[in-house]
């Protein structure tokens, strides 16, 4: 080994530890030139230019550093953690296992095995890797956290929230393990136990909903009366559609309400009562006295279980004039059932060939509320299915999301939807409705078997088993037979 070697090797590994992973890495390429196949250079480089935000750089040195010590732990698990932090967790799966099969007591590589087996959607083994991490190192909170989030995969939320309550007493003042807990315990029933936790979403630096209104209190609760609240949207469409009941509560509480929208609901939030101004989001907003975060509003206003407003009266009300226009487009004729497959995340979405069942059932008449999304399941399906598009009804553009949708839905007997906004379209307008919910379902849905306090309307239908959308579309056309035969249909 020669002298400059050496002199490389050790300012690499002084700069490094004095935080200037940049400056070793320098370093370290040197040593590297002068002796391209030394394991213990390749894999300080490798090292280095991760720490210094080159993890693409890295990857190649650090497979290098492994081809030479295949069996080297330090080797094995930066290097399985690298492609586990590049969306690789196959390949990283096989390193940390590896490693872990050799060197058993590494709590830090059985975390990162857990993480890649959660990434490949294995909860049951990622259990069990977090518990080996867990039992090796008790006071990681992370760890606490991540072994929850397997748990509640598995669809055991009450074993689940004991380990984020374990991971908030570790670090209590990490959002994300708030935020998980109150899902979780929303998730059983237990709202007013859970809104507080989840209310510490917004702290999260991940969270993209977010806003900043200087000199703007943040509502904390307090009489209302005669004061003006600022409300404003966050997370997806369906979320605001669910949520913006809660304007007519703060309505009975006196205030004058104003609700920033995300444009493209600016003309069906028109039609929801007690919204004093909207407001598109990136438009000047008036002034206000407070504001809220939409989805802050339930555990503002103390809502419990048995106390969720607007569940038993519809609050969306699509105009008069546009439900007749498509009342004569509809017609009278047959069981008028709407169907929407597709949502954002793939767990959610029902395949398009699984409503064969229902469109085999005689004298049903199937009509697209599908947008944009999942609209290439029509072409070779919708003549075999019999699926009726109206193809000239609003596809999510411009301000006028969801009205024509609406209106169409005032005209059918039925809707069918796995779980997307067109849900709370329909719950929010009280018209019978079919919820197709995935084996582990949103929290929002509760442990319900069937039946969901959010909407009177809305009967659910669980899978069994994930993925197992056959099931479900099978005792829908069940149900829809039995209600035709009581009808005379």
């Amino acid at each position: 080994m020669s002298d400059d070697f050496r002199l490389q090797v050790e300012a690499g590994i002084a700069a490094h530890a004095a935080g200037r992973p940049g400056e070793a890495a320098g370093h370290f390429a040197a040593a590297v030139r002068l002796m391209p196949d030394h394991p213990v250079a390749l894999f300080n480089l490798g090292i280095a230019l991760e720490d210094s935000g080159q993890g693409a750089a890295a990857l190649p040195v650090l497979s290098a550093a492994h081809r030479l010590r295949p069996d080297h732990p330090h080797i094995l698990f930066r290097l399985g953690s690298l492609l586990a932090a590049q969306g690789r967790p196959e390949p990283a799966l096989v390193l940390l296992a590896r490693l872990l099969r050799q060197q058993p007591d590494f709590p830090d590589a059985a975390f990162r095995l857990g993480n890649a087996l959660m990434a490949l959607d294995r909860p049951a083994e990622a259990e069990r890797a977090y518990r080996l991490a867990v039992a090796l190192k008790p006071d990681m909170a992370s760890v606490a956290n991540n072994l929850g989030g397997a748990i509640g995969r598995q669809n055991r939320p009450e074993a689940a929230a004991i380990w984020y309550r374990r991971a908030i007493r570790l670090a209590p003042t990490v959002p994300e393990y708030h935020k998980n807990l109150g899902a979780c315990l929303i998730s059983q029933g237990r709202l007013q136990e859970g809104w507080p936790h989840y209310d510490w979403r917004d702290r999260q630096a991940v969270w993209g909903w977010k806003r900043h209104f200087p000199g703007l209190p943040r509502w904390d609760g307090s009489p209302l009366a005669g004061k003006t609240i600022l409300v404003h949207f966050e997370q997806g469409l369906g979320d605001t559609l669910q949520f913006i009941r809660y304007m007519s509560v703060l309505k009975r509480m006196g205030a004058r309400t104003l609700f920033e929208c995300q444009p493209v609901m600016r003309d069906i939030l028109g039609c929801v009562p007690d919204i004093d101004q909207l407001v598109c989001h990136g438009d000047p907003l008036p002034p206000a006295d407070c504001f809220a975060p939409l989805m802050s509003l339930p555990g503002l206003c103390g809502t419990g279980a048995d106390t969720i407003p607007g569940g038993d009266r519809p609050y969306l009300h699509p105009p008069a004039d546009l439900v007749a226009t498509w009342a004569e487009r509809i017609g009278q004729e047959g069981f008028r059932v709407g169907i929407n497959w597709h949502a954002n995340g793939p767990d959610r979405s029902i395949p398009l060939a699984a409503f064969a069942r229902i469109a085999a059932i005689p004298g049903i008449r199937l009509f697209s509320l599908q947008q944009r999304a999942g609209l290439d399941q029509l072409a070779p399906l919708a003549g075999p299915l019999g699926i009726i598009c109206l193809a000239d009804a609003e596809q999510d553009d411009g301000f006028n999301s969801f009205v024509d949708s609406a209106a169409i839905i005032a005209n059918l007997d039925l809707v069918i939807s796995c779980d997307s906004a067109m849900v709370h379209v329909a719950g929010a307008m009280g018209r019978p409705t079919f919820l197709a919910l995935p084996w582990l379902a949103d929290w929002r849905w509760l442990r319900h078997p069937d039946r969901t306090p959010w909407y009177d309307c809305v009967r659910m239908f669980r899978a069994p088993s994930p993925g197992d959308w056959a099931a479900v579309t099978s005792r829908m056309a069940q149900a829809i037979s039995g209600n035709m035969h009581r009808h005379g249909g």
